[in-house]
């Protein structure tokens, strides 16, 4: 797993039939997206279930107008339009972050990789020094504070940035 940042982040909504498989593409992809749950309580639980995780597993990944802005140059204009929609609907916006997924965890991944809080898993490596020189060599982001990378390892039971 290997991300490219030249594609802008994008958004899935727990209806209708598809976004099991589309969320499934992003998080096998190692990307971070968004995920616009309409029905709430109910989505959530929906979501969270589909993906083996707890009931409330989107309570720290709520999302706001404020970080949408902030974020706008990296998301995808009709994710940008729909979520400001879902918003005037008073629907559930979240940020999924692929470090939070049990399947971003040994041994579906190895134990050190170079993840962003804005794009995701960048890469992965079974050596610390071959992730920092990753990390080093490659240009494919932009390095903005809100998008920069950094290696993390997989340690008792947690990833810890390095």
């Amino acid at each position: 797993m290997s991300y490219q940042t030249q594609e802008l982040l994008k958004a899935i909504r727990v209806e209708g039939e598809g976004w099991e498989g589309a969320a499934r593409e992003q998080l096998e992809a190692g990307r971070n997206f968004f995920l616009i749950v309409p029905d709430c309580e109910e989505g959530l639980a929906r979501f969270c279930h589909a993906f083996g995780l707890e009931s409330d597993c989107l309570k720290h990944g709520k999302f706001n107008r404020s970080d949408l802005l902030r974020m706008g140059q990296y998301v995808d204009g009709a994710a940008f339009d729909e979520m400001l929609i879902a918003w005037d609907a008073e629907e559930l916006v979240a940020f999924l972050e692929q470090i939070d997924f049990p399947m971003s965890r040994p041994p579906h991944v190895k134990n050190f990789m170079v993840y962003s809080s804005l794009w995701g898993i960048m890469s992965q490596h079974d050596d610390v020094r071959i992730a920092r020189a990753w990390l080093e060599d490659s240009e494919q982001w932009d390095r903005t504070r809100l998008s920069q990378p950094h290696v993390y390892q997989w340690t008792n039971g947690a990833w810890k940035m390095l």
